[in-house]
Formats: C-alpha cells, structure tokens, sequence
C-alpha cells in the first residue's frame, strides 16, 4: 500500500519542483534606438516591468553598439530577453561616464598633474528620457514580436 501512495505522490513532488525552478516567461527583444532618426551609440536600455498594467518580475537591459541596435538580457539569471507583459522603457547616456570608472583601478589618477582630467560632456538628450516616473517609452513584451524602435527627440 505505500509503495502505491509513493507513486501516485511522486509526479506530484516532481511538478512542484519543475515549475519552481522555471522562473519567468523570456522573450527575445532587440531593437534599435535612434537620435532624430540617426542610430545612436553607447546607450543603456532598460526594460522595467509596470506594475500598473500587471507585469511583476525582474527588469532586464541592453546596450547599443555602432548602429544604435540593442538586445536585453534578464536582470536575474542573465539569460536573454525580457518577461513578457507590459514595460516601462528608459534610456541612459554612457557616455556622460566618459573614461573613469569608479570602483575599477586607479580612477583617483586625474589628481596626478600629468594625467588628463576628464572633462564632463554635455548629454546628447533630456533627462526625463532616464527617469521612470517620466519616460514616454512603453513596450509591450509579447512571443514573436518584432524589433523594438525607439526614437529619442
């Protein structure tokens, strides 16, 4: 008789740990970001989930290359893509950081009179465009969906 109640428990058991460890719903999302219609390099992308509309879960992020194209990597576990369901999208300029990175070698190197200092560069578009309360970039993540474009002005 236990040997029976083993076997009818043990799928039960089994589907319990599978769907714990599956975590959430991916989707691959790539896209371009553009500048007045010009691609634009160097900018992070952030994919953050709205919890207005629904979707819960972890953010995920890009950053475009030459040609302003992105693809977005899963805050958690560092897998491709984004969770699927409705997102606030903002964008952020790198290269406002410039050359140092704080927290990496010796970024205390500007105070030697011979070396450079680093000039801060005035941002190639708004702040409201970084900030979550006011961005005016929403995305749907859906299975299948087409290249995201995003067009800062």
């Amino acid at each position: 008789m236990r040997t029976v109640r083993r076997w009818l428990i043990m799928p039960f058991i089994l589907g319990l740990l599978a769907a714990g460890c599956s975590g959430p719903k991916l989707v691959s999302v790539k896209g371009k970001v553009t500048l007045n219609g010009k691609p634009i390099k160097n900018v992070s992308v952030n994919f953050h989930p709205d919890p207005d509309k629904g979707t819960t879960g972890p953010g995920s992020a890009g950053t475009t290359d030459e040609n302003g194209d992105f693809s977005l990597v899963c805050s958690q576990g560092n897998k491709p893509g984004a969770i699927v369901g409705h997102h606030r999208v903002i964008v952020s300029d790198l290269d406002l950081f410039g050359t140092v990175f704080v927290g990496r070698g010796n970024y205390r190197a500007e105070d030697d009179k011979k070396v450079p200092k680093e000039v801060p560069i005035k941002p190639r578009f708004a702040a409201h465009y970084s900030d979550l309360a006011k961005t005016p970039f929403k995305q749907e993540v859906v299975p299948n969906m087409a290249p995201v474009a995003i067009d800062i002005k």
